[in-house]
């Protein structure tokens, strides 16, 4: 029985929750549970010639984005958390933290040896703590 999930998505790529989210939105209701959604975006490099406040606005822009694909399919009303890293790191140690007991996640196209799951999934299924729910293309 699920009473958190966690459903990873990419605002820039469809793939991440065109058939997850639905699927996401199913188990909560099913099972009851409250559905968190999480994006990653990438560690931004502090160099020496970067201001000091530069890709301050990259998380707004994301959440803003995550937040119309979700008021667009359904979605409205869930808590986004935006973490900066890698992904699959993150999603684990999102998960973790906050005893999610359930993880949604698209499979994409991955290249050998992983094909039809990418390395962030792969790595996810195999070091997470709770159950995770592949939703293939």
């Amino acid at each position: 029985m699920a009473t958190k999930i966690l459903l990873p998505i990419d605002h820039t790529d469809e793939k991440s929750w065109k058939l997850a989210l639905p699927m996401a939105l199913d188990q909560a209701k099913f099972y009851g549970a409250d559905l968190h959604v999480v994006s990653v975006i990438p560690e931004i490099i502090k160099l020496p010639n970067l201001p000091e406040n530069y890709g301050a606005g990259a998380r707004d822009h994301v959440r803003g984005a995550i937040q119309q694909i979700l008021d667009d399919n359904g979605g409205t009303g869930l808590e986004v958390h935006i973490e900066e890293g890698s992904v699959y790191r993150e999603v684990l140690k999102l998960a973790h933290k906050d005893s999610f007991d359930m993880i949604v996640m698209a499979s994409s196209k991955g290249s050998f040896p992983n094909y039809e799951i990418g390395p962030n999934l792969a790595r996810v299924v195999r070091n997470a703590h709770c159950t995770v729910v592949v939703v293939r293309e």
